[in-house]
């Protein structure tokens, strides 16, 4: 529950408040840009109380995404139902309940005719284990890699569905049914590839589903700050060069929204997606990682 006690002294005044138990993960910045900000430490504090309905909302995800649950309204201290899911695109769904485990990672449901696939996890709560319910369940638990594995054996116990996670990575998931070799891409179904892309671990997975839809993991993100698709340097585990070349192999495909489990999401056109990311390989091999990590803007640069 959030701590009005331990409210962050930078809370503009009113019902609205963030306490100091805040990790620094940046989820509902995503969710409430302008509305939360960020003190010079990283953490979130609400930097203006809502005006309207929508802004109201926005607040309410934020809150509902936070793995510390450090966000509070004095006037309403029980969330609303129907925060999460939340509509992303046509098909995709945000989940919200972000874990702890995860650093605060973003999950996403797809919904499929084939059955539905949860793309990362979310913490296991009942309000959104009922809401999947209604949705259909899920199929398919894919996890792009091994940070942001949270309840996922719980959702998958759930509803019976298949896990999937790169080879590499298995470890941190030994409940999973299908380990995916990491040396070419794999079809989960119809219209859902997995492919290989290293760099912030060894075992890294993309999800494209349709052609449309690419949930990156902790591979790609867009950058809020510098406006431009980016990736993250002090983050980046296994290999700069890898995750470079993995940048090059993800320019080629079709994509018109990127979905990040750290990170914000983007909603992009052939143009954008095929100028910015073709040049986002060769930017990085020329800079180097360190060289990267000080750019002005950097994710995560606070830490």
């Amino acid at each position: 529950m959030p701590r009005a006690d331990r409210a962050n002294v930078r809370n503009a005044p009113g019902p609205w408040y963030v306490d100091t138990r805040c990790v620094r993960c940046d989820a509902a910045r995503h969710w409430a840009p302008g509305l939360i900000g960020m003190d010079d430490a990283g953490r979130s504090f609400v930097a203006r109380q809502p005006v309207g309905e929508e802004q109201e909302a926005a607040l309410w995800r934020a809150a509902g995404a936070c793995p510390t649950k450090s966000i509070g309204q004095r006037e309403q201290p029980r969330e609303p139902e129907g925060v999460f899911p939340y509509q992303m695109t046509e098909g995709v769904l945000a989940l919200g309940n972000n874990a702890l485990s995860s650093f605060g990672g973003h999950s996403y449901l797809a919904l499929r005719p084939e059955g539905n696939l949860m793309i990362d996890s979310p913490r296991f709560s009942r309000p959104l284990a009922a809401s999947i319910d209604r949705l259909g369940g899920i199929a398919h638990v894919l996890l792009s890699h091994r940070d942001d594995v949270a309840d996922a054996e719980r959702w998958a116990e759930r509803y019976g569905a298949r896990v999937w996670i790169g080879e590499a990575d298995a470890d941190a998931a030994p409940y999973a049914t299908d380990l995916l070799d990491g040396s070419t891409t794999a079809l989960i179904s119809p219209g859902v590839d997995a492919i290989p892309a290293p760099g912030h671990t060894r075992g890294h997975v993309l999800y494209h589903v349709d052609e449309r839809c690419l949930f990156t993991g902790d591979t790609l993100l867009w950058n809020q700050r510098r406006r431009e698709f980016d990736v993250t340097p002090n983050q980046t585990f296994h290999s700069w060069e890898e995750l470079a070349d993995s940048m090059d192999r993800m320019a080629a495909l079709p994509v018109g929204w990127v979905f990040p489990g750290h990170g914000m999401w983007r909603h992009t056109d052939a143009e954008e997606w095929t100028r910015l990311m073709s040049a986002l390989g060769p930017a990085m091999r020329e800079l180097g990682r360190s060289a990267w990590a000080r750019r002005p803007g950097t994710p995560y640069d606070w830490y």
